[in-house]
Protein backbone atom coordinates (compact mmCIF):
# COMPACT_ATOMS: atom_id res chain seq x y z
CA UNK A 1 0.00 0.00 0.00
CA UNK A 2 1.38 3.40 -0.96
CA UNK A 3 1.54 5.81 1.97
CA UNK A 4 0.23 9.37 1.81
CA UNK A 5 2.56 11.85 3.47
CA UNK A 6 0.78 14.24 5.83
CA UNK A 7 1.96 17.18 7.98
CA UNK A 8 3.30 16.51 11.50
CA UNK A 9 0.51 16.11 14.01
CA UNK A 10 -2.00 15.58 11.18
CA UNK A 11 -2.39 19.38 10.99
CA UNK A 12 -4.95 20.28 8.35
CA UNK A 13 -5.87 16.63 7.69
CA UNK A 14 -9.53 15.58 7.87
CA UNK A 15 -9.74 11.98 9.09
CA UNK A 16 -13.52 11.55 9.04
CA UNK A 17 -16.82 13.44 8.94
CA UNK A 18 -18.76 14.50 12.05
CA UNK A 19 -22.06 16.10 12.95
CA UNK A 20 -21.05 16.87 16.55
CA UNK A 21 -19.51 20.30 16.02
CA UNK A 22 -16.69 22.29 14.47
CA UNK A 23 -14.08 24.97 15.17
CA UNK A 24 -13.82 27.80 12.64
CA UNK A 25 -10.40 29.12 13.53
CA UNK A 26 -10.22 32.02 11.09
CA UNK A 27 -13.57 33.38 12.27
CA UNK A 28 -13.04 32.71 15.99
CA UNK A 29 -16.18 30.59 16.29
CA UNK A 30 -16.99 27.07 17.46
CA UNK A 31 -20.35 25.39 17.59
CA UNK A 32 -22.28 22.37 18.82
CA UNK A 33 -24.35 20.86 16.01
CA UNK A 34 -24.64 24.28 14.37
CA UNK A 35 -25.41 26.23 17.54
CA UNK A 36 -22.88 28.70 18.94
CA UNK A 37 -21.15 27.10 21.91
CA UNK A 38 -20.47 30.49 23.48
CA UNK A 39 -24.13 31.48 23.18
CA UNK A 40 -25.28 28.18 24.69
CA UNK A 41 -22.85 28.52 27.60
CA UNK A 42 -24.38 31.85 28.59
CA UNK A 43 -28.03 31.03 27.98
CA UNK A 44 -28.86 27.39 28.82
CA UNK A 45 -28.09 24.84 31.50
CA UNK A 46 -25.31 22.30 31.19
CA UNK A 47 -27.95 19.58 30.94
CA UNK A 48 -29.61 21.28 27.96
CA UNK A 49 -26.31 21.78 26.13
CA UNK A 50 -25.23 18.19 26.86
CA UNK A 51 -28.45 16.82 25.36
CA UNK A 52 -27.81 18.82 22.19
CA UNK A 53 -24.26 17.56 21.84
CA UNK A 54 -24.60 13.90 22.79
CA UNK A 55 -26.82 12.88 19.90
CA UNK A 56 -29.50 15.54 19.28
CA UNK A 57 -32.18 12.93 20.05
CA UNK A 58 -33.99 15.18 22.49
CA UNK A 59 -33.41 12.65 25.27
CA UNK A 60 -31.50 13.71 28.42
CA UNK A 61 -27.73 13.23 28.46
CA UNK A 62 -27.52 13.49 32.26
CA UNK A 63 -29.28 11.19 34.72
CA UNK A 64 -28.63 9.66 38.17
CA UNK A 65 -25.23 10.88 39.45
CA UNK A 66 -24.85 8.21 42.16
CA UNK A 67 -21.83 5.95 41.82
CA UNK A 68 -22.19 2.16 41.77
CA UNK A 69 -21.84 0.99 45.37
CA UNK A 70 -19.15 -1.53 44.37
CA UNK A 71 -16.72 1.38 44.03
CA UNK A 72 -16.98 2.36 47.71
CA UNK A 73 -14.07 0.16 48.82
CA UNK A 74 -11.78 1.72 46.20
CA UNK A 75 -12.10 5.26 47.49
CA UNK A 76 -8.90 6.36 49.17
CA UNK A 77 -6.95 3.66 47.33
CA UNK A 78 -7.04 4.78 43.68
CA UNK A 79 -6.32 7.96 41.75
CA UNK A 80 -8.77 9.33 39.20
CA UNK A 81 -7.42 7.24 36.34
CA UNK A 82 -7.80 4.10 38.42
CA UNK A 83 -11.25 5.20 39.53
CA UNK A 84 -12.32 5.95 35.97
CA UNK A 85 -11.19 2.51 34.85
CA UNK A 86 -13.17 0.93 37.71
CA UNK A 87 -16.22 3.06 36.91
CA UNK A 88 -16.23 1.92 33.30
CA UNK A 89 -15.91 -1.70 34.39
CA UNK A 90 -18.73 -1.32 36.92
CA UNK A 91 -21.10 0.21 34.38
CA UNK A 92 -20.58 -1.89 31.25
CA UNK A 93 -17.59 -3.83 29.92
CA UNK A 94 -19.26 -5.19 26.78
CA UNK A 95 -17.45 -4.27 23.54
CA UNK A 96 -19.45 -1.66 21.66
CA UNK A 97 -19.47 -3.87 18.56
CA UNK A 98 -21.71 -6.25 20.53
CA UNK A 99 -24.16 -3.57 21.68
CA UNK A 100 -27.08 -1.75 20.13
CA UNK A 101 -26.96 2.03 19.67
CA UNK A 102 -29.47 2.37 22.54
CA UNK A 103 -27.23 0.33 24.85
CA UNK A 104 -24.22 2.46 23.96
CA UNK A 105 -26.14 5.64 24.66
CA UNK A 106 -27.29 4.33 28.03
CA UNK A 107 -23.67 3.64 29.00
CA UNK A 108 -22.58 7.07 27.78
CA UNK A 109 -25.25 8.80 29.88
CA UNK A 110 -24.19 6.87 32.98
CA UNK A 111 -20.54 7.80 32.50
CA UNK A 112 -21.37 11.47 31.92
CA UNK A 113 -23.67 11.53 34.95
CA UNK A 114 -21.35 9.81 37.42
CA UNK A 115 -17.97 11.30 36.48
CA UNK A 116 -18.38 14.37 38.77
CA UNK A 117 -19.29 12.11 41.70
CA UNK A 118 -16.28 9.93 40.98
CA UNK A 119 -13.93 12.93 40.95
CA UNK A 120 -15.30 14.24 44.25
CA UNK A 121 -15.22 10.78 45.84
CA UNK A 122 -11.63 10.10 44.80
CA UNK A 123 -10.64 13.56 46.05
CA UNK A 124 -12.22 13.03 49.48
CA UNK A 125 -11.27 9.37 49.74
CA UNK A 126 -14.84 8.27 50.36
CA UNK A 127 -18.04 7.85 48.40
CA UNK A 128 -19.89 11.15 48.06
CA UNK A 129 -23.69 11.29 47.93
CA UNK A 130 -25.13 13.81 45.45
CA UNK A 131 -27.98 16.12 46.40
CA UNK A 132 -31.21 15.62 44.44
CA UNK A 133 -32.02 19.34 44.49
CA UNK A 134 -28.89 20.51 42.65
CA UNK A 135 -28.04 20.51 38.97
CA UNK A 136 -25.20 18.51 37.46
CA UNK A 137 -22.40 21.08 37.83
CA UNK A 138 -23.71 22.65 41.05
CA UNK A 139 -23.74 19.16 42.57
CA UNK A 140 -20.15 18.60 41.49
CA UNK A 141 -19.01 21.81 43.16
CA UNK A 142 -21.00 21.04 46.32
CA UNK A 143 -19.57 17.51 46.57
CA UNK A 144 -16.06 18.97 46.27
CA UNK A 145 -16.32 22.08 48.42
CA UNK A 146 -19.47 21.78 50.56
CA UNK A 147 -20.73 25.07 49.14
CA UNK A 148 -23.91 25.53 47.11
CA UNK A 149 -23.31 29.20 46.24
CA UNK A 150 -25.53 29.77 43.19
CA UNK A 151 -23.38 32.47 41.57
CA UNK A 152 -20.24 30.38 41.68
CA UNK A 153 -22.14 27.28 40.60
CA UNK A 154 -23.44 29.13 37.54
CA UNK A 155 -19.93 30.39 36.73
CA UNK A 156 -18.59 26.84 36.84
CA UNK A 157 -21.54 25.63 34.77
CA UNK A 158 -20.69 28.20 32.10
CA UNK A 159 -17.11 26.95 32.03
CA UNK A 160 -18.12 23.29 31.80
CA UNK A 161 -20.57 24.05 29.00
CA UNK A 162 -17.84 25.85 27.05
CA UNK A 163 -15.67 22.74 27.48
CA UNK A 164 -18.17 20.16 26.16
CA UNK A 165 -16.63 19.87 22.70
CA UNK A 166 -13.97 21.56 20.61
CA UNK A 167 -13.50 19.79 17.33
CA UNK A 168 -10.99 17.01 16.71
CA UNK A 169 -8.70 17.87 19.62
CA UNK A 170 -6.18 15.29 20.84
CA UNK A 171 -8.33 13.69 23.53
CA UNK A 172 -11.36 13.46 21.25
CA UNK A 173 -9.25 11.85 18.54
CA UNK A 174 -7.84 9.41 21.11
CA UNK A 175 -11.39 8.46 22.10
CA UNK A 176 -12.35 7.86 18.47
CA UNK A 177 -9.26 5.75 17.77
CA UNK A 178 -10.13 3.43 20.66
CA UNK A 179 -13.81 3.45 19.68
CA UNK A 180 -12.85 2.34 16.17
CA UNK A 181 -11.46 -0.89 17.66
CA UNK A 182 -14.91 -1.77 19.03
CA UNK A 183 -13.72 -1.56 22.66
CA UNK A 184 -16.10 -0.79 25.51
CA UNK A 185 -17.14 2.80 26.03
CA UNK A 186 -15.36 3.15 29.37
CA UNK A 187 -12.04 2.25 27.72
CA UNK A 188 -12.61 4.99 25.14
CA UNK A 189 -13.27 7.62 27.82
CA UNK A 190 -10.24 6.47 29.83
CA UNK A 191 -8.03 6.89 26.75
CA UNK A 192 -9.44 10.36 26.18
CA UNK A 193 -8.81 11.37 29.78
CA UNK A 194 -5.23 10.12 29.54
CA UNK A 195 -4.68 12.41 26.54
CA UNK A 196 -6.29 15.32 28.37
CA UNK A 197 -3.77 15.10 31.22
CA UNK A 198 -0.90 16.11 28.95
CA UNK A 199 0.40 19.69 29.40
CA UNK A 200 0.16 20.28 25.64
CA UNK A 201 -3.57 19.68 25.86
CA UNK A 202 -5.68 19.95 29.01
CA UNK A 203 -3.13 20.23 31.81
CA UNK A 204 -1.57 23.61 31.11
CA UNK A 205 -3.42 25.38 33.95
CA UNK A 206 -0.59 24.97 36.46
CA UNK A 207 1.88 26.58 34.06
CA UNK A 208 -0.40 29.58 33.64
CA UNK A 209 -0.68 29.95 37.41
CA UNK A 210 3.12 29.66 37.71
CA UNK A 211 3.41 32.49 35.19
CA UNK A 212 0.99 34.64 37.21
CA UNK A 213 3.00 33.97 40.37
CA UNK A 214 6.24 34.98 38.67
CA UNK A 215 4.76 38.16 37.21
CA UNK A 216 3.26 39.01 40.63
CA UNK A 217 2.19 42.58 39.75
CA UNK A 218 0.50 44.01 36.63
CA UNK A 219 3.28 46.51 35.98
CA UNK A 220 5.79 43.65 35.72
CA UNK A 221 3.87 41.76 33.04
CA UNK A 222 5.54 43.29 29.98
CA UNK A 223 9.04 42.91 31.42
CA UNK A 224 8.34 39.25 32.25
CA UNK A 225 7.07 38.62 28.73
CA UNK A 226 10.14 40.16 27.09
CA UNK A 227 12.47 38.19 29.35
CA UNK A 228 10.59 34.97 28.62
CA UNK A 229 10.82 35.55 24.88
CA UNK A 230 14.52 36.39 25.06
CA UNK A 231 15.19 33.13 26.89
CA UNK A 232 12.98 31.16 24.47
CA UNK A 233 10.51 30.21 27.19
CA UNK A 234 6.99 29.22 26.28
CA UNK A 235 4.36 31.77 27.29
CA UNK A 236 1.32 29.71 28.37
CA UNK A 237 -2.19 30.95 27.74
CA UNK A 238 -1.44 32.47 24.33
CA UNK A 239 -1.72 31.06 20.84
CA UNK A 240 -3.80 28.17 19.58
CA UNK A 241 -3.35 25.44 17.00
CA UNK A 242 -6.62 26.34 15.28
CA UNK A 243 -7.65 29.92 16.15
CA UNK A 244 -6.10 32.74 14.16
CA UNK A 245 -8.05 35.34 16.08
CA UNK A 246 -9.40 35.66 19.63
CA UNK A 247 -10.51 32.41 21.24
CA UNK A 248 -14.32 32.83 21.69
CA UNK A 249 -14.10 31.10 25.07
CA UNK A 250 -11.91 33.98 26.28
CA UNK A 251 -14.67 36.49 25.50
CA UNK A 252 -17.11 34.60 27.73
CA UNK A 253 -14.66 33.89 30.53
CA UNK A 254 -13.53 37.53 30.73
CA UNK A 255 -17.09 38.50 31.65
CA UNK A 256 -17.58 35.64 34.08
CA UNK A 257 -14.29 36.20 35.92
CA UNK A 258 -14.98 39.93 36.12
CA UNK A 259 -18.14 39.11 38.08
CA UNK A 260 -16.70 36.53 40.49
CA UNK A 261 -13.03 37.57 40.81
CA UNK A 262 -12.73 41.23 39.71
CA UNK A 263 -9.29 41.92 41.20
CA UNK A 264 -7.78 38.79 39.71
CA UNK A 265 -9.48 39.46 36.39
CA UNK A 266 -7.90 42.92 36.23
CA UNK A 267 -4.49 41.36 36.79
CA UNK A 268 -5.03 38.83 33.99
CA UNK A 269 -6.33 41.55 31.70
CA UNK A 270 -3.09 43.46 32.32
CA UNK A 271 -1.12 40.33 31.42
CA UNK A 272 -3.17 39.95 28.27
CA UNK A 273 -2.60 43.58 27.29
CA UNK A 274 1.14 43.28 27.93
CA UNK A 275 1.25 40.19 25.75
CA UNK A 276 -0.57 42.00 22.96
CA UNK A 277 2.26 44.52 22.91
CA UNK A 278 5.15 42.10 23.29
CA UNK A 279 3.74 39.45 20.93
CA UNK A 280 2.50 41.88 18.28
CA UNK A 281 2.80 40.34 14.83
CA UNK A 282 3.19 36.79 16.15
CA UNK A 283 -0.49 35.81 15.83
CA UNK A 284 -0.62 34.70 19.47
CA UNK A 285 -3.90 35.89 20.98
CA UNK A 286 -5.08 34.83 24.42
CA UNK A 287 -6.61 31.39 24.65
CA UNK A 288 -9.00 29.77 27.12
CA UNK A 289 -6.17 28.62 29.40
CA UNK A 290 -5.37 32.22 30.37
CA UNK A 291 -8.71 32.79 32.09
CA UNK A 292 -9.97 29.32 33.05
CA UNK A 293 -7.56 28.92 36.01
CA UNK A 294 -8.89 32.19 37.43
CA UNK A 295 -12.47 30.99 37.21
CA UNK A 296 -11.68 27.56 38.66
CA UNK A 297 -9.69 29.09 41.50
CA UNK A 298 -12.52 31.51 42.29
CA UNK A 299 -14.94 28.58 42.37
CA UNK A 300 -12.71 26.92 45.01
CA UNK A 301 -11.82 23.98 42.77
CA UNK A 302 -8.58 22.43 44.09
CA UNK A 303 -5.73 23.11 41.70
CA UNK A 304 -4.93 19.43 41.31
CA UNK A 305 -8.48 18.95 39.97
CA UNK A 306 -8.45 21.64 37.28
CA UNK A 307 -7.92 19.09 34.49
CA UNK A 308 -10.48 16.70 35.97
CA UNK A 309 -13.00 19.56 36.07
CA UNK A 310 -12.32 20.22 32.39
CA UNK A 311 -13.26 16.55 31.85
CA UNK A 312 -16.64 17.05 33.58
CA UNK A 313 -17.63 19.07 30.52
CA UNK A 314 -15.54 17.41 27.82
CA UNK A 315 -16.78 13.87 28.62
CA UNK A 316 -20.02 14.78 26.84
CA UNK A 317 -18.16 15.60 23.64
CA UNK A 318 -16.02 12.49 23.98
CA UNK A 319 -19.12 10.32 24.29
CA UNK A 320 -20.80 12.02 21.34
CA UNK A 321 -17.78 11.27 19.16
CA UNK A 322 -17.48 7.72 20.53
CA UNK A 323 -21.11 6.98 19.65
CA UNK A 324 -20.60 8.46 16.20
CA UNK A 325 -17.39 6.50 15.61
CA UNK A 326 -19.06 3.26 16.72
CA UNK A 327 -21.44 3.59 13.78
CA UNK A 328 -18.64 3.75 11.21
CA UNK A 329 -17.52 0.15 11.54
CA UNK A 330 -13.93 0.65 10.38
CA UNK A 331 -10.78 0.66 12.48
CA UNK A 332 -8.50 3.70 12.41
CA UNK A 333 -5.18 2.24 11.30
CA UNK A 334 -2.73 4.72 9.75
CA UNK A 335 0.76 3.81 8.58
CA UNK A 336 4.18 5.25 9.33
CA UNK A 337 7.40 5.71 7.38
CA UNK A 338 10.01 3.32 8.74
CA UNK A 339 13.37 5.13 9.12
CA UNK A 340 15.28 2.67 11.32
CA UNK A 341 17.97 0.13 10.38
CA UNK A 342 17.19 -1.96 7.28
CA UNK A 343 15.53 -5.29 8.01
CA UNK A 344 17.60 -8.42 8.20
CA UNK A 345 15.81 -10.68 5.74
CA UNK A 346 18.46 -13.38 5.73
Amino acid sequence: MELIEVPPGLAGVAVTATTVGDVLGDEGIYHYRGRSAAALATSVSFEEAAAIVLDASGEPAVSDPALPSVLADLMGRVDLRGGLSALGAAIDTRPMVDESPDDRRTTAVRLISTLPTLIASVHHGQLRTPRPDLGHVANYRWMLTGSDDQVLARALETYCTLAIDHGFNSSTFAARVVASTGADLGACVLAAYGALTGPRHGAVHSRVLDMFDEIAAPDRAEEWMRTALASRRMIPGFGHSVYRTIDPRVVVLREVTAAIAPARQEFVLAVEQAAASVLAGRNLAANVDLYSPVLLDACAIPRNLFTATFAVGRVVGWCAHILEQAMEGKIIRPGAYYVGPPPDLG
